[in-house]
């Protein structure tokens, strides 16, 4: 595994009433770059944009999360036009301990959509469905949104019922615990020299915009 040292030279960002932190200001110096990221993941994750983009941001989620949601809904779309369909960046979802077995379940219906290429897809509905929903636990409601993203259901069904990917959540959640997240969303952006950022609470766009351009100067 490659491991970088580096210094990480504080970049000056300006925020209004975001709970946000933009460096690490008590990291240690060894910093691992996107792909030591990649190789620690202990699970496969759908990836969001190209594989081999120049940076990657880290999102620590939770789909029973409201300010996962609010971000999601507000800064996610001019993420996605404006890095992800660009090229500058990728996007991974790492389940974060917040919510318990419910969300376990949750996800897994996300590894299952991600099997018939609808990950993104079946994101956006759990978010949507977020505050709709009086049960996440109920596997009816989660294969009702399969269905209605015209997945195929004997497919999607067969992987959930037999709790295929509860393994590798569980993994990715206790990666998440190993890393010290704890309140979410927290993002961390990180490129091929191991320059890290890490981004706290709902963030807008633009700063995410900053970052990774500024990695690329």
């Amino acid at each position: 595994m490659s491991i970088v040292i580096i210094v990480l030279i504080a970049a000056s960002f300006s925020l209004q009433n975001f709970d946000s932190v933009t460096t690490l200001e008590n990291t240690p110096d060894i910093i691992l770059t996107n792909v030591d990221y990649f190789e620690r993941i202990p699970s496969d994750l759908p990836i969001v944009g190209i594989s081999d983009a120049p940076v990657t941001i880290f999102a620590f989620n939770d789909y029973q999360c409201l300010s996962c949601k609010f971000w999601y809904e507000k800064e996610y779309p001019k993420i996605s036009e404006n890095l992800i369909k660009t090229n500058k960046a990728n996007m991974v979802f790492l389940d974060a301990p917040t919510f318990g077995n419910d969300s376990i379940l949750i996800s897994q219906a996300t590894f299952c959509a991600d099997e018939q290429g609808k990950y993104s897809e079946y994101q956006k509905t759990l978010f949507s469905k977020q505050q709709e929903i009086d049960s996440w636990a109920k596997l009816q409601q989660l294969k009702d949104f399969a269905m209605d993203l015209n997945l195929n259901m004997e497919k999607f069904a067969n992987c959930l019922d037999s709790g295929k990917y509860e393994k590798d959540v569980q993994a990715n959640i206790d990666y998440t615990t190993s890393m010290g997240v704890e309140k979410i969303p927290l993002f961390k952006i990180i490129n091929f020299e191991g320059k890290e950022f890490v981004l706290k609470g709902s963030i807008p766009s633009t700063l995410f915009e900053e970052t990774v351009n500024r990695f690329q100067n």
